[in-house]
């Protein structure tokens, strides 16, 4: 049952998504039937897992080299054209050179940018609202209290003495 990842990167991409959609179901029927006693051997959750594993990553060494063929692909054509539009690029980029812009800063995006961005701005402006106010001093912290040379930290507590033989 063990598969080599060689022998999955020479499937096709249906094969491979085939195959998937097969052993999830194999994997399941393999976890009911450890579930209910029935399984006689536990070590083929743990080897279709693996497998599994393995096939999900020949997926995605494959789509990576499709998409590596793509932008070489890409690279070449854009060479192509480029050499016939060398003279054109060049009074471009000696147009472009004296007028560069600065980039602005990009906008946040995702889940919960907008949120985020309100809270942010909602906390400066406490922040700044609470430096702004002078408090005064409270009436405890302003004036310390002396300790007096007989008093104890801890009031329930009594005072240990020692006792010298």
């Amino acid at each position: 049952m063990t598969m080599k990842i060689q022998a999955m990167l020479d499937w096709s991409p249906e094969e491979k998504a085939a195959k998937a959609k097969e052993w999830a179901q194999s994997l399941f029927t393999l976890r009911i039937q450890k579930a209910t006693g029935q399984l006689e051997n536990p070590m083929k959750i743990k080897e279709l897992r693996k497998d599994i594993a393995r096939l999900r990553t020949a997926q995605h060494m494959g789509a990576a080299e499709a998409a590596a063929a793509a932008a070489a692909a890409e690279a070449h054509e854009a060479t192509a054209k480029s050499k016939g539009t060398e003279e054109k690029i060049s009074a471009n980029e000696k147009s472009a050179a004296g007028t560069a812009k600065p980039k602005p800063h990009a906008a946040a995006s995702g889940k919960g940018a907008k949120k985020r961005a309100a809270a942010h701005k909602a906390s400066q402006k406490k922040t700044a609202g609470a430096a702004a106010k002078a408090h005064s001093p409270s009436k405890k912290s302003a004036e310390p209290k002396a300790r007096t040379a007989g008093a104890s930290k801890s009031k329930s507590a009594p005072a240990k003495t020692s006792k010298k033989k």
